[in-house]
Order: structure tokens, then sequence, then C-alpha cells
């Protein structure tokens, strides 16, 4: 009898440590978004022959433990944390490792949209560049793979010329999800005409494509450097250009501001969506801002948080108009 419990004891045992290591070290289809960092643009952006101006203004950002372990999902209690399904926020046959070079490019690309939008509202000549939009990669759930390639340039979706993914996203506005549209590509050398469908992505309709734009370098008449390692995305273009902005154009009393902020922005100035709203809110609250600007699209995700000020913008100039006021 003894020599049965015995056994019995180290049966469980032995299933207890399996599952604890199968929690501790096996992925999950989901991942975890966290709050990440407020970093002050300060000592960040560099705008030639200009000083910093004085008050801070803050870009936040996003951490994922992406396939995260049974283990690390318990932190999902934390303040700002959210599970996600890995598979929306990964794109199809795409490796952690590419994604994130997608994501640094990104980066980049925000920084000379910022410098171009703020030296043109700071009074500055700046031509437009030329661009195009290329498809890069397809979301886990896409139906447009059967259809477009990598490196298809879309020239038109229903009649609509495309010159930006701002463009996309305005002809897709009024589409109802799941119908197909009428998208004209080059592709290898030849125009053709393709019918796509879309899908639901959040609160609007999209093709379910990872899309890029390519512009020619902006010719910018004041040279702006950036010093940041560690933070990828498109998300801080708004908080770049406006940092650039204040310090070619100083802003009355703007000496105490502690404000922070997300949100992509185009040629035309205009304000696009972003991810992981309520993670960013989060590092901003614990950097000390007293205000945060977002997206119009993404303010009732965070409209009811306490202790900070919400602004909503469209709008790089809506932004600019905050501070002034």
């Amino acid at each position: 009898m003894r020599l049965v419990l015995a056994r019995n004891r180290l049966i469980a045992y032995a299933a207890a440590a399996v599952l604890a290591a199968v929690a501790a070290f096996v992925p999950t289809p989901y991942s975890l978004m966290l709050p990440g960092q407020a970093v002050d643009l300060t000592s960040v952006v560099s705008v030639g022959g200009h000083h910093a101006p004085a008050g801070s203004l803050y870009l936040t950002d996003v951490r994922f433990a992406r396939r995260a372990t049974a283990v690390q999902l318990l932190t999902s209690v934390m303040p700002g944390a959210q599970v996600v399904r890995t598979k929306d926020y990964l794109p199809r046959d795409t490796t952690a490792v590419e994604y994130e070079g997608v994501q640094r490019e990104a980066m980049s690309e925000s920084q000379s949209i910022a410098a171009f939008v703020a030296e043109r509202a700071a009074g500055y000549r700046v031509p437009v560049p030329q661009s195009r939009v290329l498809v890069v990669m397809f979301s886990q759930s896409s139906r447009a793979s059967r259809v477009l390639q990598p490196l298809d340039m879309i020239v038109s979706i229903d009649g609509h010329p495309i010159a930006s993914n701002i463009d996309v996203e305005r002809a897709l506005a009024h589409v109802k999800a799941g119908t197909g549209v009428r998208v004209a590509i080059f592709r290898r050398g030849s125009e053709r005409t393709l019918s796509v469908p879309t899908m639901p992505y959040k609160t609007r309709t999209a093709l379910g494509a990872y899309l890029t734009t390519i512009y020619q370098r902006p010719q910018i008449p004041v040279a702006v450097s950036f010093h940041l390692p560690d933070v990828e995305g498109s998300s801080a273009g708004l908080m770049f250009a406006l940092q650039i902005y204040r310090t070619l154009h100083p802003i009355a009393d703007s000496q105490h501001l502690r404000v922070a902020g997300t949100g992509t922005v185009a040629y035309d100035g205009s304000v696009g969506p972003i991810e992981g709203a309520r993670q960013k809110v989060v590092a901003a609250k614990a950097a000390g801002a007293t205000l945060f600007f977002v997206p119009k699209e993404n303010y009732a995700e965070i409209a009811g948080t306490t202790g900070i000020h919400i602004v909503p913008v469209s709008t790089f100039s809506d932004a600019v108009h905050a501070l002034s006021s």
C-alpha cells in the first residue's frame, strides 16, 4: 500500500513538473502588449543650428511579449497589459526578425515625414516628394494574398489614385468589409486591374495587406538627426514633428510642458491611428506627463483615463493649436 501511495505521489510530482515546464516554456497562440517607455525627445531630436527648447515632449511605445507562455500571460493583470492573438499582429509567413526589419524601416520613414511636415509648418519651402505604394506582406487572415503579390505597386482603388497609405484608408472608408474592390497595380512592368477582397480590421475596412509608401527622400532645408535606439514603427511621427516644429518655431510659455503622445503623420499633415493606445498612456503617466495626444480614431480606447488630459487630434495643426493654447 505504501509503495502504491509513493508511486502515485511520484507520478503526481512528475505530472506537475511537466505542466510547470509547459506553462513556463511552451508558447501559446497569444501575445502580450505591455506599456513601454516614454522617451524625452529633447535628447533624441537634433535640429541643425538650433537649440532644443525648454519643456519636454515624449514619444511613447509598446513592449511585446510575442507568442507568450502561459506563465507570461499571468502578467496580463498588470495596468495597461493586454492579451492579443499573435496572428493578428505578426504577418503571415513572417518571422519576428523580418517583421522588426519592416518596423525599423517604418520608423525611418516616419522621421523623414515628420521633418517635412514640421519644416513646412514653420514656413520653410519644402517640395512634396513623389511616392508609390507597395505590397510588402499579408495578415494571416487575409484573402487578398490569393490575388496580390509582394512588390505589387498599387496605382488606384475603385478609381481613387493611390500615393500613400492614407489614400488607401480613404479609398476604403465607405467600402463594406468583405466585398471586393477594383485595384489597379503595376506588376513586373505592366499594369493590370484585379478584384481584391477586403476584410474587417477593428473599426474599418482593410485589404489585409501590409503596405509601405516609398517616397523620394524630401529635400529638407534644415538638417534633422535622430538618436533613438530600440524603438520601431511609425507611431512616433506626430511627436517627432511637434519637437522639430517647436525647435524651429518657439511656442510661448512652453518651458513647463510635459506632453506625451502617439500617432502616425502623413505628408499632408493628417494624423493616423496606431496600436497600443492603452499601453502608451500608461507609459505617459509614469513619466509624469500631464497631457496626451492620441489620434482621433483611438480616442474611445482611452477616453476614460484619469490623471492625465487626453487630447484627440486629426491633424498636425490640431496638435500645434493645442500646444499653443
